[in-house]
């Protein structure tokens, strides 16, 4: 199919992830992009190529009817409510998360001309702790063993994206991410980073709140990365990890304090908290496949990607 007939639906599209998906997209010229968002953004409909619709994952005739106006030749789910929402609200978070995932690949089926490719957002929360898996790191092949409701859920929704493949026959991706950072990262608990970066930018000192690693991915990448997934070649269904690194919460710390010497900003206080406990999160994701499959998929060092989320936060206080 060509670029100009590309019709590519991202649920989820003026989030973090989904506005640097948005961006990439446009910028590589990849078609006609539709967001799909329970609220429309004030300037979003001024982008050429791109339109927001307004929907809600919760709504199956909502879905229903926006794949259905749409007719996406690609689809890229972002759309669903995060780890700290999932705790609070479980009802709710099984609501998006689960039966709204199954109301969109239900409307894809349904589609006038077969879809091309649909691209899930999936986690590392499906996974268990570290010390459960090989040397290599942890494999997109490595049993499931999750620890919260957010990681079971998404666990079903790689189960129902395995199921439409077969089903349908259309090309499926299932995309895990761990820790992502920078622009546009500012809710939930794995924000803590972010957030850092955020508080030595307007001087004040920051608490991180648990210690231990993470695997980081620079989110700019994460959005790029869920885009190429969705527009380059590929075939079949897979499960594969995002690119990222894993680093100790120290390391990270050091890096953003060294890093700020750069834009003149003395001593950052960051450290942290006095009831701070071990990480629980997934780290040194194996992302070999991802690689030989998806050779174009960006991948940005701890540095250069603390460089540049200073550089961007610092630009926005000083439009203020």
């Amino acid at each position: 199919m060509s670029i100009e007939k590309r019709r590519i639906l991202i649920t989820g599209s003026t989030g973090c992830i989904g506005t640097h998906a948005v961006d990439f997209l446009l910028s590589e010229g990849s078609g006609e992009i539709f967001g799909f968002n329970r609220s429309i953004p004030i300037g979003s409909e001024e982008k050429n190529d791109y339109q927001c619709i307004s929907g809600d994952l919760s709504d199956p005739e909502s879905i229903a009817r926006v794949v259905e106006e749409v007719q996406p030749t690609h689809v890229i789910h972002l759309g669903a409510l995060q780890t700290p929402d999932c705790r609070d609200y479980p009802m709710k978070g099984l609501d998006i998360n689960v039966i709204g995932t199954a109301h969109l690949f239900q409307a894809c089926t349904r589609l006038k001309r077969p879809l091309e490719r649909f691209v899930f957002a999936s986690s590392s929360a499906v996974n268990g702790a570290r010390s459960l898996y090989g040397p290599e790191g942890v494999r997109p092949e490595d049993p499931y063993h999750p620890f919260n409701l957010y990681g079971y859920w998404k666990v079903a929704g790689e189960g129902m994206a395995q199921a439409f493949h077969q089903a349908t026959g259309v090309a499926t991706v299932c995309l895990r991410l761990a820790t992502t950072y920078g622009p546009g990262r500012d809710r939930g608990f794995t924000a803590a980073m972010t957030s850092a970066i955020k508080a030595i930018v307007v001087g004040e000192p920051f608490e991180v709140p648990y210690r231990g690693k993470e695997h980081y991915h620079f989110s700019l990448d994460v959005g790029a990365g869920f885009a190429r997934a969705a527009i380059d070649p590929f075939s079949g269904y897979g499960v594969f990890n995002l690119l990222g690194e894993t680093h100790s919460i120290e390391h990270f710390i050091e890096t953003i304090k060294k890093e700020s010497v750069h834009f003149e900003i003395d001593k950052p206080e960051i450290n942290f908290s006095s009831d701070a406990e071990p990480s629980p999160f997934i780290y040194e994701l194996n992302d070999e496949a991802t690689r030989k499959v998806f050779p174009l998929m960006p991948q940005t060092s701890l540095r250069e990607g603390v460089l540049q989320s200073i550089a961007y936060f610092l630009g926005l206080t000083r439009e203020k």
